[in-house]
């Protein structure tokens, strides 16, 4: 479909009806009375119809912007990643409808183009929760080869007939029938991922859900600017598309407030940290593709650092401007102005400065390298220790929440190299700790990660004397620790399964499973099965004997599957190889009894029965 068509297409199909609509509702407004109920009625069906309009535009307007993408800009991303943050935005939604998202944990990196995969891969999990059930929920499994990933999206949703997967990707096609929005956000997704010279498909089942199966290579294609038919597009489209290729447009941001710092993350990556106690000006910009983008700010007293790497920056202090040449780097505005550069260049009018180095800019220029990062960082409990070197004076040390350092819980000034470090909530911390020097300059900084388990390790203490406050504790835990560690999900399984709520337990115990595939948790597991009478679901036992082929247990729940199928001599068989190690096992005894009585075993039988008591 050329672009005459595509625009026609779009005003004929939606728009005109949608403007059709409501132009019918303002004429019956003006013409009758209506009562207050059905004004308020009325108002809120046109905003509906209206928001439609707008969403209609959006996806328009984006696929537009692809289709005259210049060449591509390709930067190296991790794949796991981009799917969390992509997540994090659709966390609102995901929680109205209740609908969990399931990540595998595979952490592979390769070169693409980040904005508009994010495009691409948001508008398939936005698809896969549009159409989902209440409750319901989406698998990623990823997936990684020679050449470039496998990417797996399941969802638990309505389901597409056969008939109509062939439209599914096709621009401006409803999803179903019942359905009036457009189809260009999958349209926009497919046309994304050929252009990465890979590949989408779609599979469903009306009652099980829908399966979205990517493959994106890892050195994607070269993407070029399509050549257009001049003839065929009027001047003032080609003029418009030509205009926003620069960065003119206000880039959009979300703002965060920590006890010490100001942070803007921009729609370009680029992370700004101002002191609370800084005076500044700031404005980011881009072009009408999210291809360019620039940052400009003005700091008039305080402390700035900037995340930019690729993207351009100017700042300005005093009579002085500073630009960064793929750059991450801070500026202290005090009696001095003082700059270090801890990755890419930062240069002006005066000086060059490479990573490592730092500047002061007073009454004459001083040049220094930066002081090694801390070393050998450690945590001993909530205890951060680190060498200490001699020519560092303080330390500052900073908690984060993610790796950007965007969302900041804390900052410690010290003059120690021990500190006692705070946590709140059971959930992987990212620190970062400068030293500095006489100058007072940073350091380069030293970067780890720590899981604090403060609410899992008070819940151990609790668990002797204060059951139900020890299980308080578990799942304050579990509301904060995500995918990070599984130890507050099998402590609390454990305690349901004890008090026979196997239910409860077999939910617990399948996200620990997710986390981590451990021997013991598959205990919980087939033992909240077997409790319930659900034996056709120990099956999985026999991959497990493969691994641990002399564990009694997983032994046990292999005779249990025997004695389920009828197989009642090979059940037996393992039972007495058991109970010779462990003759007091009663639950051994226990099902021995029943496969002996099924073998007309009848004294035998009877013999292990009361060893079971």
């Amino acid at each position: 479909m050329d672009l005459k068509n595509l625009i026609s297409s779009v005003f004929s199909h939606e728009l005109k009806n949608n403007l059709s609509s409501i132009r019918f509702g303002l004429e019956m407004f003006d013409k009758y009375d209506m009562s207050q109920e059905e004004k308020k009625s009325f108002i809120k069906d046109t905003l509906v119809t209206i928001n439609n309009s707008i969403h209609i535009l959006d996806e328009y307007m984006n696929f537009v912007k692809f289709q005259f993408r210049p060449k591509l800009k390709y930067e190296n991303i991790d794949i796991y990643e981009l799917l969390v943050e992509i997540k994090k935005e659709l966390k609102p939604l995901l929680n109205e409808k209740y609908i969990n998202i399931y990540i595998q944990n595979n952490n592979i990196t390769f070169l693409t183009n980040k904005h508009w995969l994010k495009k691409a891969l948001y508008n398939i999990i936005l698809n896969s929760i549009k159409y989902n059930k209440t409750g319901g929920s989406i698998s990623i499994r990823i997936e990684d080869s020679i050449f470039g990933i496998y990417l797996s999206i399941n969802d638990t949703g309505i389901g597409t007939k056969t008939k109509d997967l062939s439209t599914t990707f096709k621009s401006f096609y409803p999803i179903d029938d019942t359905k009036t929005e457009l189809g260009i956000g999958l349209a926009l997704s497919k046309s994304v991922i050929e252009s990465f010279g890979g590949k989408i498909h779609v599979r469903s089942n009306e009652t099980i859900g829908t399966d979205f199966i990517l493959y994106i290579p890892k050195q994607p294609k070269a993407v070029k600017l399509k050549k257009l038919a001049i003839a065929a597009i009027p001047t003032f489209i080609l003029l418009f598309f030509t205009i926003s290729y620069f960065p003119i447009y206000s880039q959009n941001y979300t703002k965060r407030e920590s006890v010490k710092y100001i942070i803007y993350t921009l729609e370009d990556g680029s992370v700004l940290t101002y002191d609370k106690q800084s005076k500044y000006t700031f404005n980011a910009y881009k072009n009408l593709y999210n291809t360019k983008f620039s940052i400009y700010t003005k700091l008039l007293k305080g402390d700035m650092s900037l995340h930019a790497i690729k993207n351009k920056a100017t700042i300005k202090v005093d009579d002085k401007s500073f630009y960064n040449l793929g750059t991450d780097f801070e500026i202290i505005k005090d009696n001095k102005t003082k700059v270090a550069v801890f990755e890419g260049k930062v240069k002006n009018e005066d000086v060059l400065l490479n990573a490592g180095e730092g500047s002061i800019f007073g009454e004459r220029i001083k040049v220094v390298s930066l002081l090694p990062a801390p070393k050998y960082l450690k945590f001993n409990n909530d205890v951060l220790e680190f060498q200490k070197n001699k020519e560092e004076e303080k330390y500052k040390i900073i908690v984060a929440l993610n790796k950007d350092f965007s969302e900041i819980k804390t900052t410690v000034f010290s003059v120690n190299n021990k500190i006692k470090l705070s946590f709140d909530d059971d959930t992987l911390y990212y620190i970062k700790v400068f030293g500095y020097d006489k100058y007072g300059l940073p350091s380069m900084p030293a970067v780890t990660t720590y899981i604090s388990l403060n609410h899992y390790k008070k819940a151990l203490q609790l668990e002797k004397f204060d059951l139900p406050q020890a299980m308080i504790e578990l799942k304050n835990s579990i509301s904060t620790i995500q995918n990070y560690s599984s130890l507050p999900y099998y402590e609390l399984a454990k305690i349901y399964y004890k008090q026979q709520k196997y239910t409860k337990a077999i939910n617990y115990i399948q996200q620990a499973l997710k986390i981590d595939d451990k021997k013991e948790y598959y205990y919980v597991l087939f033992g909240s099965y077997f409790k319930l009478n659900q034996l056709n679901k120990l099956k999985k036992v026999d991959d497990l004997l493969k691994k641990y082929p002399k564990d009694s247990k997983f032994i046990f729940y292999k005779a249990v599957c025997l004695y389920a199928d009828n197989k009642n001599k090979e059940a037996s068989a393992l039972l007495f190889n058991i109970l010779q190690k462990n003759p007091n096992f009663k639950e051994g005894n226990a099902l021995l009894s029943k496969v002996l009585m099924k073998l007309n075993k009848i004294q035998e039988a009877k013999y292990y029965e009361r060893l079971s008591k």
